[in-house]
């Protein structure tokens, strides 16, 4: 391995070439190893814009774009001006307080123009909801099956109102985001003038018992998920989703005919769900096929749900198969890290995020704990890349890693130990 010098105010960061890749835009690599890819982190303000690569240098002449307009004014047809429709690559319809029936309007408008090339739709931020706008999203992804990014995030849909894109043609897309959605529940139309805090905070419990018959069966979860064969990231953070229909969509999602990379779970508060966690966690068993080499990695960013010691007790007791897991701002202890440490030998995971976790030097001391001196040469476990942003930790916890890595812990290319303001400044280790 090469050597490297990490202090505590940098940290060395070294791709981890040995991941698969993807067909989509952000590979896996991308978000375990640079700090341009998808975030990690809990902190969740706005949707995420789609600015990548694939992208054409000239991105406004290739892209429709309405930000805070008035639905009466989103005439696609002055936007699209005298540009040839077959150039477009992007639509973003952005905080325009469109709802379903006036998105319905721009979609049969879109409909009749030829859009060989449309990548990209973002339309977060608005108050699509129902059927109408699922009906709608359908027949879009119908007449434009180049559509590959589909941003949904801060919205009023559910599940129960994407269900009819399960019905067509297989579509194309790689990203789909739900972030900040009343998933769970079909919204009625008296609930969307009211305030962000009513709308977020339907019980979840009332939810089960009010909604149960559309859950009753989920073969249409698994139709709407086939309907995206090539479906690579899914991001649901923040969203208002019962225990049944989140199980029953992850389900959907890790299947081992899925390619999904990518799920994010952030702000759920599955610490207070911990019978879903345990679900969710096993159905990740099946993902991954018996052939290693035809293995998809699967990476689950669990960020700030409360999980606490007990969700990493639920975690390392289930059947999981993951090759990457996020578990920063949790609330995990030194009893924590201790159960992460039994775990991890006999785990596939490659890369693990422990940041904002404040188990200080005494939770290091046990996570990088080995029992045995390892004296084979074949490492304690699989980790390459190692994130520990504000963990309170202090030169005590940089020698304990040295010497972990002196005894085989891991084969770790790229360590984030960041803001540890107990370090001291200068402070070195090789890896």
């Amino acid at each position: 391995m090469n050597a490297s010098m990490l202090t505590g105010a940098e940290s060395t960061h070294i791709p981890i070439a040995a991941l698969p890749k993807s067909g989509s835009a952000t590979s896996l690599a991308s978000l375990l190893g640079g700090e341009q890819g998808v975030s990690t982190s809990p902190t969740l303000c706005e949707p995420a814009t789609c600015s990548t690569d694939d992208l054409v240098s000239s991105i406004h002449s290739r892209e429709i774009a309405f930000v805070d307009v008035e639905p009466v004014d989103l005439i696609i047809a002055d936007v699209l001006g005298e540009r040839d429709p077959r150039t477009i690559e992007c639509l973003r319809i952005n905080g325009c307080r469109m709802d379903g029936s006036s998105f319905s309007a721009i979609v049969e408008e879109l409909c009749t123009l030829d859009l060989p090339n449309l990548h990209t739709v973002d339309v977060s931020k608005n108050q699509l909801g129902g059927p109408a706008a699922g009906s709608a999203l359908a027949r879009l992804l119908a007449h434009a099956p180049s559509i590959r990014f589909l941003s949904l995030g801060w919205n009023y849909l559910s599940l129960f109102d994407l269900k009819d894109i399960g019905l067509n043609t297989p579509c194309s897309v790689t990203s789909l985001d739900l972030r900040s959605n009343p998933l769970y529940v079909p919204r009625k139309s008296s609930r969307r003038s009211s305030g962000k805090a009513s709308r977020r905070s339907s019980s979840t419990s009332q939810s089960d018992a009010e909604h149960a018959d559309i859950f009753a069966s989920t073969e249409w979860v698994y139709a709407l998920i086939d309907a995206m064969p090539n479906l690579t990231h899914v991001q649901l953070a923040q969203a208002n989703i019962g225990d049944k229909a989140l199980v029953a969509l992850l389900g959907a999602l890790t299947r081992a005919s899925t390619c999904v990379e990518y799920i994010g779970l952030e702000w759920l508060d599955l610490g207070s769900r911990l019978a879903a966690l345990c679900r969710i966690l096993d159905n990740t068993a099946s993902s991954h096929l018996q052939d290693a080499t035809d293995r998809s990695a699967l990476h689950l960013n669990l960020a700030a749900n409360n999980l606490g010691d007990a969700g990493i007790d639920v975690l390392t007791s289930s059947r999981a198969r993951l090759s990457s897991l996020t578990l920063a701002c949790n609330f995990i202890t030194e009893r924590g890290t201790s159960m992460l440490a039994k775990w991890l030998p006999s785990s596939e995971i490659v890369s693990l995020d422990l940041s904002d976790n404040y188990f200080g030097d005494q939770g290091m001391i046990s996570l990088l704990a080995i029992y045995s001196a390892n004296k084979s040469g074949m490492h304690y476990t699989q980790i390459r890349s190692l994130a520990l942003n504000s963990c309170c930790l202090s030169d005590v916890s940089l020698r304990v890693l040295a010497d972990a890595l002196a005894c085989n812990w891991a084969p770790l290319e790229s360590v984030r130990i960041l803001r540890n303001g107990r370090m001291t400044p200068g402070a070195k280790i090789s890896l």
